[in-house]
């Protein structure tokens, strides 16, 4: 991959254009998600997030399922929002995605005027992207996905940027965003290979010293160090290659390296996804990729191309419940198309400058009143009624049709409901959806569920069958015991057989287990 002229540069407008670009796109999506965003704790992974901010844990589900579930990354940079009062760090949390989404934006759209030499692609390519459902659903909870993505972002700004001029410091640059991005999300070892491609051509063809690999690879390491680190100290304790491949794919290595199974959920992943597509997004997005050689020659075309292959081949085949949340950097791919396309079409006459205005604006309004309307819409079919019924504490079809979450309060009521219920002494048995938003409400209620036990980390109650019934009753001590969902699935179907099932009570939330005479 050599260097290539732009075929528009935008470097020859003044420099004052690009930052007015950036900052104005960054300022939009900045208030828009913090206007949508949660205000109180979230369900689920979410809550997970949450929980390592406010312990700042930086393994959470690490230490189980494998440091790739980690994120240590992420929670260092959410550490600010801890400097919030205490009550607004919940939505600070939330609100804190948003941020690192509208980062991504922002360098989205100077890279796609870069290409272009169009400011207005570059902002019709961030406002597409910023309202498609999977992008705005993610920036408004507490994840790490969205701030992988600002790493994306800048790695192709300076991608573009070194592969047309080329310098060590851009490729030194480029290489301690992508060690940074690793520390945040394994989502960054993706496109890795295609910098490094890049970059070792650049040095075949003389376009770069021989010691800006070194340099590069140095400076990686140093982005990547906190990650390496943790690494490193898993390896002492339980060898070389059990920490590999705990860093690399943790516990999801069958999904990570799937090629035929489908999700467990591939049609309700395939619903969500589709919403994403409420727009003129893939067909701009054709027709930049069509045209993307003209606009950014060979070499960096190339590069995009194979980037975009290998985000879209990555999600596609990756079966995990969740996996409609993995599209956001295929997402950002086809998003940078798209402003390359209407770039194209707007080049043609003034005719079609007209068509592509009208794709670009319809493409910004049409999908959020799709997410309006679609949850009253679907409950009116089979599917929307099987939803009703699968949970009693969150409106299904609402919680994940619907991407703004400004009046989402449902894990905050079912938590204080929860605890509630459980004063002043039961212990709770929750799910991996309730587990975690049940402790931080407990952690943030000014006493609420004081006395109450939420069983984490095998305490306060082992395992039930490990121990004898009379020796687990003796740990117990006569608390109640409640279950959040009471099936096999979530709770030991010994612990089961042994109990009756008291459900709750039209104001109570949670199951209580009564034991049976032995």
């Amino acid at each position: 991959m050599g260097s290539e002229q732009p075929h528009t540069h935008l470097s020859n407008r003044p420099n004052t254009s690009g930052r007015g670009l950036w900052l104005g796109v960054f300022v939009i999506f900045v208030l828009l998600y913090a206007l949508t965003c949660q205000r109180s704790f979230p369900w689920q992974d979410s809550g997970i997030r949450a929980w390592q901010v406010v312990q700042f844990d930086l393994y959470g589900l690490g230490k189980a399922q494998g440091l790739a579930v980690a994120h240590p990354g992420y929670v260092v940079l959410a550490q600010i929002c801890r400097l919030l009062p205490r009550q607004w760090i919940p939505a600070g949390i939330n609100f804190f995605s948003g941020l690192g989404m509208a980062i991504a934006l922002a360098n989205l759209a100077a890279v796609t005027a870069l290409l272009t030499g169009r400011r207005w692609a570059g902002l019709a390519a961030a406002g597409m992207l910023g309202v498609a459902h999977t992008v705005w659903w993610l920036s408004t909870i507490a994840e790490a996905y969205t701030w992988s993505v600002a790493g994306l972002t800048a790695e192709l700004w300076l991608l573009v940027v070194l592969l047309r001029r080329p310098t060590w410091g851009k490729l030194v640059a480029l290489a301690l965003i992508s060690g940074l991005g690793l520390c945040v999300h394994n989502f960054a070892l993706l496109p890795l290979p295609v910098y490094v491609v890049a970059a070792v051509v650049l040095v075949v063809r003389r376009r770069l010293p021989a010691w800006a690999l070194g340099a590069a690879a140095g400076a990686w390491v140093l982005g990547a160090g906190l990650y390496l680190g943790m690494t490193i100290e898993l390896a002492v304790r339980e060898g070389f290659i059990a920490a590999i491949g705990s860093a690399l794919v943790g516990g999801y290595g069958r999904e990570a390296l799937n090629i035929g199974d489908a999700s467990s959920r591939a049609k309700e992943n395939a619903a969500i996804a589709a919403m994403n597509f409420a727009s003129l997004l893939v067909p701009l997005a054709v027709v930049g990729w069509w045209r993307l050689r003209r606009w950014a020659g060979g070499p960096t075309a190339l590069a995009i191309a194979a980037i975009t292959i290998i985000e879209v081949l990555f999600v596609v085949r990756y079966p995990v419940p969740d996996q409609f949340m993995f599209l956001l950097p295929s997402l950002v791919m086809m998003a940078l198309a798209a402003g390359v396309g209407a770039a194209t079409l707007a080049q043609r006459s003034s005719a079609w400058r007209r068509v592509a205005a009208v794709a670009c604006v319809v493409s910004i309004l049409l999908p959020p009143a799709i997410y309006a309307i679609a949850p009253s819409v679907v409950g009116r079919t089979d599917i929307g009624r099987r939803s009703a019924e699968r949970s009693s504490h969150r409106d299904e079809l609402r919680y994940w049709l619907t991407p703004w979450k400004h009046n989402e309060n449902s894990a905050q009521a079912f938590a204080e409901a929860a605890l509630a219920q459980a004063r002043p002494d039961g212990v709770i048995l929750p799910d991996s959806t309730s587990k975690y938003v049940l402790m931080l409400v407990q952690q943030w209620g000014d006493g609420l569920g004081d006395g109450v036990s939420i069983q984490h980390d095998g305490r306060p109650l082992p395992p039930y069958g490990q121990q004898t019934r009379s020796d687990y009753l003796a740990i117990l001590a006569g608390r109640p015991l409640y279950v959040v969902k009471a099936d096999p699935d979530h709770v030991s179907a010994a612990l089961l057989d042994d109990t009756r099932i008291i459900e709750p009570a039209k104001d109570q939330v949670l199951n209580r287990l009564e034991w049976r005479q032995p």
